[in-house]
């Protein structure tokens, strides 16, 4: 059961390169962020602590780009100040200091608990968000589908239970008529994960 609708997108990437196929990625969530109808909370799930940081200054380094800081936080608004003020007195990871006055923000175990529970309600996240704090937002974007499994000595792709687990996100009843989910994947996965629409799995 749902109490709101969700609407799901699946981008299929082509790209075989490692580092233009991270550049494309981020370049689609961007896209997906700032094609909201309305400026919505969105979460972006990646799969490493690493990948929060270098996605979230992507992001942000595309709106500066493009001059399009607008979508994120209002340039001179009091949100900016208290983000500004936030960041300078209150946060101690660096990267989350860094991005923060941008209007986005990370989340993740590797996280000091004041600074977590000082911005649960932030935009860029990792799994650790998907299993635990219930934090809805208007939009959830899986970017990328391939997870480093030590069991397995290599990658493998996300389970089933982790999509919906993370898709689950997207909607806030009380204030969306519906949510949107995204999968960002390889074009050689996207058949599994359309079938995850249409096929009962195991």
């Amino acid at each position: 059961f749902r109490p709101v609708p969700l609407q799901q997108q699946y981008v299929g990437i082509n790209e075989k390169k490692l580092l233009k196929q991270i550049k494309l990625s981020n370049e689609i969530t961007y896209e997906k962020i700032v094609g909201q109808e309305d400026q919505n909370q969105v979460l972006v799930f990646v799969h490493s602590r690493k990948d929060t940081a270098k996605t979230a200054k992507a992001l942000r380094d595309l709106a500066l780009e493009r001059n399009e800081l607008n979508f994120f936080v209002q340039n001179d608004s009091a949100t900016m100040e208290i983000l500004k003020e936030q960041a300078g007195e209150h946060v101690n990871d660096s990267n989350l200091k860094d991005i923060l006055p941008y209007g986005i923000g990370i989340h993740h175990a590797g996280l000091n608990k004041d600074d977590r529970t000082l911005w649960e309600d932030l935009f860029v996240s990792t799994a650790t968000l998907a299993w635990g704090v219930n934090l809805p937002a208007h939009c959830v974007i899986i970017k990328g589908t391939q997870i480093y499994s030590p069991e397995k000595g290599g990658w493998t792709e996300l389970s089933s239970q982790d999509v919906m687990q993370m898709i689950g996100r997207a909607g806030r009843p009380g204030y969306d008529t519906k949510g949107e989910g995204v999968i960002i994947t390889t074009q050689n996965e996207l058949q599994f994960y359309l079938s995850l629409l249409n096929e009962q799995l195991p």
